[in-house]
């Protein structure tokens, strides 16, 4: 496995940034000539995994056919003599537009603009390329200071990118009806697990960002899995005026448009969704209206549709960001982020820590593979919608749309590991040894933090709380107790020194030769004299 201290191929690895479910990422520096990078490696174990790695050279592969300024730059791949791909990038300084939104939103409109308008240029030239990114979320904008732009954006993460020019034509879906992505930013074709997914569903997700920038919600939120990709299927978008009176007109008709159910009424390709951004009052002049479910009509409707207002988020690795500080006055945590070129280190297999970002309550974000139970969860509430729903009639108020439970499993795994291995796992409410690291145990979901204890001989225990929540990954690095203090030599006897004539007798101890006399306290042997 690779390690801090270790050189892989002419890079020295310095420090580690982060670690999730898929991957471990890496601060490595050039020794002779001192250049930064960050680097990207698959988990031991999962190198055996053909999707997994399928992936990750996808993702290496996309960004550097599409060449474009705002898109990260990976300079080398590889794989390490224990079998582990790895892959080489730019180092990135700054913070993740998560942790912007985190700090400052609502974002001021003509910032919002700007930075979306870079992100539709650097997928307008993905897209050129026949490379969907799948996965666009505020994880994955990074926002770094360039020459006088202090908000230059570099794209980040094509682990889900899917490649629909040339031989190489990669989906990355697993199975029928799976759905990949993360929830909040989906398009409806997305959510449905469409195979025929193109580069308008990256255009519904930045329409997303961009509601979420000016008015600090995600539009449909819900408290599970399969309630949110339901309302992005059929539920009307919320105003984002309804949310931020001050927005202009112009900036929510063109959320409105991006965000268009219907794939054909979206804006067409990044370029014209760029040239609405850089101009809103001139697109608003001459644009086709649409209510705020997405249907074109003559006026614009600006319903008091809610939107889900995100919750504050925890500290977090997010794709080699990571999240230190202790909370600030309001309860966050202050963040320090260690500069990366992607969020979410686990990829995209298992769910990530908690990422919320605001003030109420929901559920957190995570970028996964939503199995045959969230198309289970789709398929009935779709049928329910289309059931309750009434024949539309001219003026009559629009169905509520259908709710869907909460979907929570029954039990989640989790994977402990320690640094070293070999460290017994105990849970400290029951005392109980769940395993010895590292090992997976399957254990009931809970809201209520567990402290398991980790020990090892020659190592000092380590309690490491975890709420299993969702399946996971609990790692710790053990600490070595320190070396024993060596024995100290015993004291010299004291020698009693007596008065008179018997100070000088036989067997008494002489200075060696040249020795000199110091202070006047002392007497020739170099003992003290009495005192009298």
């Amino acid at each position: 496995m690779i390690a801090v201290g270790q050189t892989i191929g002419n890079y020295l690895i310095t420090a580690k940034l982060g670690e999730g479910g898929m991957g471990v990422v890496y601060l490595a520096e050039h020794p002779v000539i001192g250049r930064k990078v960050a680097m990207k490696a698959i988990h031991p174990e999962l190198s055996r995994n053909p999707e997994v790695v399928s992936r990750f050279v996808t993702e290496a592969k996309s960004v550097n056919q599409i060449g474009n300024e705002h898109i990260v730059d990976i300079h080398d791949f590889g794989t390490t003599t224990d079998g582990e791909f790895y892959f080489i990038m730019e180092f990135l300084q700054g913070e993740a537009l998560v942790d912007r939104l985190k700090r400052a939103a609502p974002l001021d409109p003509a910032r919002a603009l700007a930075i979306a308008e870079q992100v539709t240029d650097a997928l307008g030239s993905s897209h050129q390329h026949g490379i969907i990114h799948r996965d666009l979320k505020p994880e994955n904008i990074f926002l770094i200071t360039k020459g006088h732009a202090t908000d230059f954006v570099k794209v980040l993460d094509f682990g889900l990118a899917k490649l629909t020019l040339g031989e190489d034509k990669v989906s990355h879906k697993t199975r029928t009806g799976s759905v990949m992505g993360t929830p909040y930013y989906m398009s409806p074709e997305q959510c449905e697990g469409k195979a025929n997914i193109d580069h308008r569903s990256d255009i519904y997700s930045l329409g997303v960002i961009l509601f979420e920038m000016v008015t600090k919600c995600v539009p449909f939120g819900g408290e599970g899995y399969g309630e949110i990709i339901v309302k992005h299927i059929t539920a009307p978008i919320p105003s984002p005026r309804a949310l931020n009176p001050l927005l202009p007109y112009a900036i929510e008709a063109i959320i409105l448009r991006a965000m268009a159910k219907r794939r054909d009424e979206r804006f067409q390709t990044m370029e014209e969704f760029g040239a609405a951004l850089r101009d809103p009052e001139a697109y608003l002049a001459s644009a086709p209206v649409f209510e705020a479910d997405g249907a074109p009509s003559a006026p614009i409707a600006l319903p008091n549709a809610g939107a889900a207002a995100p919750a504050g988020r925890a500290d977090s690795v997010v794709s080699g960001q990571v999240v230190f500080g202790e909370p600030d006055a309001d309860g966050h945590a202050e963040t320090v982020p260690v500069p990366t070129t992607f969020r979410e280190a686990a990829g995209e297999l298992t769910p990530g820590p908690e990422d919320d970002i605001f003030a109420t309550e929901r559920k957190p974000r995570h970028t996964g593979l939503i199995l045959a139970g969230a198309g289970a969860v789709i398929a009935a509430g779709l049928a329910a919608y289309l059931i309750t729903r009434p024949t539309p009639v001219e003026n009559q108020p629009k169905p509520a749309v259908a709710t869907v439970p909460q979907v929570t499993p029954t039990k989640v795994k989790l994977n402990f590991k320690s640094d070293p291995a070999g460290a017994a796992v105990l849970r400290k409410d029951t005392n109980e040894q769940i395993g010895v690291t590292p090992f997976a145990v399957e254990l009931p979901a809970a809201d209520t933090p567990i402290d398991f204890l980790f020990k090892k001989d020659a190592y000092r225990e380590k309690i490491e709380p975890f709420a299993p929540k969702e399946s996971g990954q609990v790692a710790v690095t053990l600490v070595a107790n320190p070396a024993p203090a060596p024995e100290q030599p015993a004291p010299h006897a004291e020698v009693k020194v007596e008065a008179g004539p018997k100070a000088n007798q036989a067997g008494r101890h002489k200075p060696p030769a040249g020795h000199k006399r110091s202070g006047h306290a002392m007497d020739e042997d170099g003992v003290l004299a009495p005192s009298f």
